[in-house]
């Protein structure tokens, strides 16, 4: 039997929440290394190489802007990506910021990071794959790359995405800061 029609029929006698969780996997399997590629290419991203890693198809599906303005950001938001109605293609992207994040270039940086899975992938990522996507591209720690996106959201003066809920992306286990809303879609 090859090893395709094994896989097949492995595949068939799995479960409903054992295919959901290979799905799950894969998913983040694939994004960890779309930033582990990013970084070989760019050295991680930073103020002086956004508009290079932006134009760059193999790291940003769609080309992409970057505005600080509100766009359609809720309170809880320091980005929000949607699509550029500027912009004559159909598939072009832009990555609203908070205006204030100006003043933090480094700031820009990691919501970009935290913002690219969303970017490339839509609705089907949720904030764990923000995570670890922007922790490896960073070069950082998972728990490390979180605090550093609460900071962002304390900086920026987000609110509670979940108004009597403490919202926390990462497993209990990693001690994410609680700060109530670091989610920004």
């Amino acid at each position: 039997m090859s090893d395709f029609i094994q896989e097949v029929q492995e595949l068939r006698a799995m479960s409903e929440a054992e295919l959901t969780q290979l799905g799950e996997d894969s998913l983040l399997n694939h994004l960890r290394h779309q930033a582990f590629q990013a970084r070989e290419r760019h050295g991680g991203l930073r103020p002086g190489n956004l508009d290079a890693f932006l134009e760059d198809r193999e790291c940003v599906r769609y080309p992409t802007r970057l505005a600080l303005e509100y766009g359609g950001m809720g309170p809880h938001q320091f980005a929000h990506p949607d699509r550029d109605l500027q912009s004559e293609d159909q598939s072009a992207r832009v990555l609203f910021l908070r205006p204030v994040l100006g003043k933090r270039p480094d700031y820009i940086a990691l919501a970009l990071s935290y913002m690219l899975p969303v970017i490339n992938f839509g609705d089907i990522v949720d904030d764990e794959h923000c995570i670890e996507y922007g922790a490896a591209l960073m070069g950082m720690d998972p728990e490390e790359y979180y605090d550093q996106i609460c900071e962002i959201a304390d900086f920026v003066g987000a609110e509670s995405r979940l108004a009597d809920e403490v919202f926390d992306p990462l497993p209990e286990d990693t001690g994410g800061c609680g700060c109530g809303g670091c989610s920004c879609h």
